[in-house]
């Protein structure tokens, strides 16, 4: 019930805008354990939360951890995407980015190029002769 507890008041404290008061709550409820939907979503929240208020290099280890945990979840790919730009780490932002959209995106013009999208968004840096 604690942990349940720490997780509310984490994200009142963020929605009201108190976003270093909201860090400690997240920790603690990440240090006493989260069932896995709560989990992702304490994650989720605290890494947004460093990155709001600069600390990315935190932000960025905090979505390691949940994507390691949740590999599968596109949202967390996301945020971490935006990490990794904060971070001046462009190009593995971009390639998680463009990633997320081939795989996501439900627009026939994207999904025609679904493939290739898929393709240059390992490498894009690569070129062809």
């Amino acid at each position: 019930m604690q942990t349940t507890h720490s997780c509310i008041a984490a994200w009142s404290c963020d929605g009201l805008s108190l976003e270093t008061s909201a860090i400690p709550y997240y920790e603690k409820a990440l240090a006493l354990g989260l069932p896995d939907a709560d989990l992702a979503d304490a994650y989720i929240g605290l890494g947004s939360t460093y990155r709001a208020i600069g600390n990315y290099e935190k932000a960025s280890e905090t979505f390691n951890k949940a994507r390691t945990s949740f590999p599968d979840n596109k949202a967390i790919i996301v945020f971490a995407s935006m990490a990794l730009y904060n971070s001046q780490n462009y190009k593995e932002a971009m390639q998680l980015a463009i990633q997320i959209i081939g795989e996501t995106s439900n627009d026939p013009d994207v999904i025609a190029y679904k493939k290739a999208i898929l393709n240059y968004a390992h490498d894009l840096d690569a070129v062809w002769d």
